[in-house]
C-alpha cells in the first residue's frame, strides 16, 4: 500500500469527526444566545470536569516520569491541586459556580493575553507588522478582561455574546474543515 493510499484511508475514515464537533459547537453557541441563564451552569460544571480530568492527567504524567525527569513533583502537585479544586467546585451551588466560572474565565483571559504579548514580542524578529497587530489585539483583550472583572453585569452580557459567536464561528470552521478533509481524501 503506498503512502497516498494510506493517507486517503485515514482521512476518509475520520472526516466526520470535525463535522460532529462543529455541529456541537454551533449548537452550544446558539444555546448561549437563546438561554444564557441555563447554559452558564452547564459550562461551569463542564469546566469543573475538565479541571478534574486535567488533574488526573497531570498526576498520571508525573508518575510516568518519576525516573525520567527531575521536576516531576511540580506536575504531581499541580494534578493534586486540580483534582481537589475541581472536586470542591462540584460542592458549590450552581449560582456560586456560575459566578466563580465567570470570574475564573476573566482572570484566565488576562493571563492568557499577557502571555500572548510576551509570545508576540518573541516572534517580532520574524514579522514586525504582525507583532504590532497581535499586541494591539491583546491589549484590547486585556482592556475587556479588566472591564469584565470590574463591571460583571456588562462583562456577563458581552461574555455570552463573545462565547456564543466564538462557538458558532469555531463550529463553522470545523464543518468546513471536515468537508475539506473529505475532498482531499477523494482526490488522493
Amino acid at each position: 500500500m503506498n503512502n497516498n493510499s494510506s493517507v486517503e484511508n485515514r482521512l476518509h475514515r475520520v472526516w466526520w469527526i470535525p463535522l460532529i464537533t462543529g455541529l456541537l459547537a454551533i449548537g452550544f453557541g446558539i444555546w448561549c444566545f437563546c438561554s444564557p441563564e441555563t447554559s452558564l451552569p452547564v459550562f461551569a460544571y463542564t469546566f469543573s470536569i475538565c479541571i478534574v480530568a486535567a488533574g488526573f492527567m497531570n498526576i498520571f504524567y508525573s508518575l510516568m516520569n518519576v525516573r525520567a525527569r527531575t521536576n516531576w513533583g511540580w506536575s504531581l502537585a499541580l494534578g493534586i491541586l486540580e483534582v481537589l479544586c475541581g472536586g470542591w467546585m462540584f460542592t458549590w451551588s450552581p449560582e456560586t459556580l456560575a459566578v466563580a466560572f465567570c470570574f475564573g474565565v476573566g482572570v484566565w483571559v488576562l493571563f492568557a493575553a499577557i502571555n500572548g504579548i510576551a509570545e508576540a514580542a518573541y516572534f517580532s524578529r520574524y514579522s514586525t507588522a504582525w507583532t504590532v497587530w497581535m499586541i494591539l489585539l491583546l491589549v484590547g483583550t486585556i482592556f475587556f478582561g479588566f472591564y469584565f472583572l470590574t463591571n460583571p453585569l456588562f462583562g456577563g452580557v458581552a461574555g455570552w455574546l463573545w462565547i456564543g459567536c466564538s462557538l458558532i464561528l469555531f463550529g463553522v470552521w470545523r464543518i468546513a474543515l471536515a468537508f475539506k478533509i473529505r475532498s482531499i481524501s477523494r482526490k488522493l
